[in-house]
Parts: C-alpha cells; sequence; structure tokens
C-alpha cells in the first residue's frame, strides 16, 4: 500500500497528464512549422500584373518583399494604389491588396500559381466591385516591363 493520500496521487496523476498534453502540444507546433519549408523561388522585386477586370484590362506595377513565406510590398495603378500583404504556399501566391481611391479604401485579392519565373492562372477577387483574371512578370530592368 502507498504512503500517499489519494489526493497526492491524483494530484500526481494530473500533473503528469498536464506535463503529457503540454509535451505534445509542443511537437505539434514544431511539426507545423516544419510543414511550411521555403519557396523555391522568390518574388522580391518589381512585377507587372497584366489584369483584366471588369473595367478592362490594364496592368498593376507591383514591388514584392518576400520573407519566407510571407508577402509584403506595394501596388500602384493609374487609379489606385497601396499597401499589400501575402503568402506563398507550395507554388501558390496569394496576397491582398489594401488600395486607396477616391471612392474610399478597400482590399483587392489576388491568387496565382507559380509557373517557370511567372505568375500564371490568377484570379483577382474586386469585392463587390466583381472578379478579374491575371498573369504577371518580372519588370524587366532598364526599361519598360
Amino acid at each position: 500500500m502507498s504512503d500517499r493520500s489519494p489526493l497526492t496521487r491524483r494530484a500526481t496523476g494530473l500533473a503528469a497528464l498536464l506535463m503529457a498534453v503540454a509535451l505534445a502540444a509542443a511537437g505539434t507546433v514544431a511539426a507545423q512549422e516544419k510543414e511550411a519549408p521555403k519557396p523555391a523561388f522568390d518574388l522580391t522585386g518589381a512585377w507587372v500584373l497584366n489584369v483584366l477586370s471588369p473595367n478592362g484590362a490594364g496592368t498593376r506595377d507591383v514591388t514584392f518583399v518576400q520573407d519566407g513565406n510571407a508577402l509584403t510590398g506595394e501596388i500602384a495603378s493609374s487609379m489606385a494604389a497601396g499597401p499589400l500583404t501575402g503568402t506563398i504556399e507550395g507554388d501558390v501566391v496569394t496576397f491582398v491588396a489594401t488600395v486607396f481611391m477616391e471612392s474610399g479604401t478597400f482590399d483587392v485579392t489576388y491568387r496565382a500559381t507559380w509557373v517557370d519565373g511567372e505568375l500564371e492562372d490568377g484570379t483577382v477577387d474586386f469585392g463587390s466591385y466583381g472578379s478579374g483574371t491575371f498573369t504577371g512578370h518580372r519588370k524587366e530592368t532598364g526599361g519598360e516591363g
């Protein structure tokens, strides 16, 4: 027979259970961090997006800054400009641009696939203004892109 009281045995069992849960949670976090490998490409730099929107065709000048799987940067067109934030998961690039126009500020969501150094099969969600498509390529240095 044990010299410990039932309360002591329960407290010890509860402490062991809590330790096991904490260790399992730490393992899960470590596994999740390993599941997001660094992309095989780097978008950092100047880009041109060719966009087909409800208002017609146009271009967007984009500057991406990539840090691992995270994107930040700026986007500008003849009608609006603003910051962007996004992510890269595998070969899929997704970012949200918060653009400022005379009519107000709104978010535009871009999503495309990285294919041979370009952004292909892109979709654009303009919210209540509709949707569109786009492709993107790096802006050529020393001239128009």
